[in-house]
Order: C-alpha cells, then structure tokens, then sequence
C-alpha cells in the first residue's frame, strides 16, 4: 500500500502493511510505511498536526550554521492525541521535517527571514519494534536529494549522526519540546482537549534553559562562594588566577560564552586538574573550573564557572553552572544554579564528566 488511506475512513496503514480500525489516543495505528530496513517517503502529512517552524540562520551563526533552513515539522494526529492524554510519545510516532530555504531577507512588514523554496524532508520514527537498539528507540531519515527531486525511500542514519545530540539536548524523550509551545501546550492535556481554545497565552509554562533545574546544594566547599555578589566579589578579585593549572594563552571559544570564537582563558583547581590527569569517568565533588571571557579587542568581559558540587553527576544537576557577561555588573548574569539545560546540553557533547576543556591545557 503505497499511500495513506484518509484518516476519516478510520483506518490507516500499519508498519506490516495491513490495516486496523483507529481507536483515538490510544491505537496502534502508524502513518509511516517499512520496506525492509528502508522507510518509505511518507505521504500527506501537511494535513497531520503542524508543530512549527524553527530556523537557525547562517547570518546569526558566523556564516557556518549546521541548519540553516526553515523547518517545518509535523506530528501525525494518533501519536498528538497519546501526547495529549499521556504526555509521552508511543511506539509508532513519526515526526516529519520539512526543509524550506530561506527566502527574501525583506518584506512589507520589515527586516527578516522568510521562506523560499521546498528543498529536503525529513522523518524520525520511534519503534521498540522496529529499531531495538537505538537509543530511545528512535531512528531518523533523510529523503533529500542535492539533485532535486526527492528520494521515495531512505535508510536510517547512522546512531552517532543524530541520536546522541537528540539524547543529549532534547526535552522530551529525543524530541525538542523546548522549542515547539504546541508541543508544550499539548502535553498531558487530555484527549478531549484542545490547547489552542485557551484565553491563556501562557498556559505552556516555557522554562528557560538557562535556568536552574534543581537548588543548590547548601555548605559545598569548591573553594569560593556560590551566592551571587559573593561569587561576583570573588571572580573580580581574580583570586582564581593562583590556580597552578590554568592556560597560558587565550583560545577561540566553541561555545557560546559571551559569543562564539571570542578569546576565553581556562584556570582548573587541584581537584579537577588532578581528576582529568587520572583519567577519571566522575570528577569530585568540589572540582572547579573558572573561565574567563574575553571581547573582540581583548578585553576581560565576564566569567564563566562550573563546580561540582554533588557526589554524582546526575544528569548535569550535581554541577554548578555559572555566566556573568560583565566584568562591572553582578546582575548580567546569562546563568546561575545547578541543573542549568543550557550549560548541560552543550558540556554533554563530548565532554569528559561535562568538562569540554583539552587536557593537559595549552
């Protein structure tokens, strides 16, 4: 069976290529077609829930965005409806991107990005099923052609080429709730409601990422205070310049700290210093490492601070995270407290027990 049957008609096509009766919220129902280890390009699917449409421009980027299209992203209606009533994704959702070019930079209404041309689809599926052995259960698809039109049958990519950034970053089990309200609005809502009739235009409850997850922990020696002024008082003194590991020279940063490529300068304490040297796994509890951050012309422009203050990584919650982007205002604070998603999703990504700093330092 090549295309779906409307969802009108109460059926649809099932991974086998059979056919069942939908049962709203909770069938087994699937929207996506299997050909052996390739996934059929699926059909229809701007008539499926429209998610929403995040861009990450090559202007905004330095020119090297990984993702510079819009992308337009749907969920099929069964799995939104179990994501309504149960708040978790079920065996059998697919999500569909599909890739559209940025346009005109200029409108009637002002400066900005609109879209352009269709140029790619995308597609990642969740099946215990299906795929056992990747993480999460998750497997994702490409249907784009340089050449043009698209392909009508993909293979899955290889885990270590979207899994572990999904695994890493995304809220809700692999997928980027953070960055869809629809999707926040919709959890657990309940399948008979319908977010988008609320008065309420703030009924997702968006957290910020550069917040604090959990509190922190209270009396934690890592050798400075944590409490905002003290913290501040602390790093202008530049006392932590008396660390004996620390960088000799300034390096480009490849983070976000203050802006990406800009100097930072990286000091360690004796217990992250010795930590790293061992080849640890965990680093201690009161493993500490300040960054100092630096603007185009070289000037001191802010501090970045992580500190470990529990027994246990936990998930990024037993580190400290700090950023002050002034070196005169203790309130510019980009973040601050234990948990922090922002921090924690980049130090995740090829980091030592969150630590991204080459070791021996240069």
């Amino acid at each position: 069976m090549q295309k779906l049957i409307p969802i009108a008609l109460l059926t649809c096509i099932l991974i086998l290529g059979s056919c069942n009766s939908v049962d709203k919220g909770t069938s087994n129902a699937t929207f996506f077609t299997m050909n052996g280890d390739e996934l059929k390009r699926p059909v229809d699917y701007r008539s499926w829930i429209y998610v929403g449409t995040p861009t990450t421009p090559n202007d905004m980027n330095d020119g090297k965005a990984a993702f510079p299209e819009f992308h337009n992203v749907y969920i099929d209606p069964i799995s939104y409806d179990y994501w309504k009533e149960n708040g978790t994704w079920r065996e059998g959702t697919i999500l569909v991107k599909e890739l559209v070019s940025v346009g005109t930079k200029a409108a009637s209404s002002g400066n900005g990005y609109f879209m352009g041309e269709f140029i790619g689809l995308e597609a990642t599926i969740k099946s215990a099923e299906l795929f056992p052995d990747e993480p999460g259960n998750w497997a994702y698809f490409s249907f784009s052609n340089p050449e043009g039109d698209l392909k009508d049958a993909s293979a899955p990519f290889k885990t270590n080429q979207c899994n572990f950034c999904h695994e890493a970053s995304a809220s809700d089990d692999f997928v980027f709730t953070q960055h869809y309200p629809v999707l926040r609005a919709a959890k657990g809502s309940g399948i008979d409601a319908v977010p988008e009739n609320s008065a309420d235009r703030t009924a997702s409850n968006p957290v910020s990422i550069w917040d604090p997850t959990v509190p922190t922990p209270d009396n934690v020696d890592v050798g400075f205070p944590l409490g905002k002024s003290d913290l501040f008082a602390y790093l202008s003194s530049h006392e932590y310049r008396g660390f004996k590991t620390q960088e000799k020279e300034k390096h480009p940063s490849v983070g976000p700290h203050t802006k990406l490529g800009l100097p930072v300068k990286v000091f360690m304490n004796d217990a992250i210093a010795n930590s790293l040297a061992e080849g640890n796994k965990e680093h201690p509890k009161g493993a500490t490492i300040v960054k100092e951050m630096f603007d185009a012309d070289g000037n001191l422009a802010g501090w970045a601070v992580m500190a470990k203050t529990g027994d246990s990584t936990d998930e990024g919650k037993g580190w400290f995270w700090y950023e002050v982007t002034s070196v005169e205002d203790e309130n510019a604070i980009a973040a601050m407290g234990n948990g922090v998603v922002g921090c924690v999703n980049c130090h995740t990504i090829g980091g030592k027990d969150m630590v991204k700093s080459a070791f021996p330092l240069n």
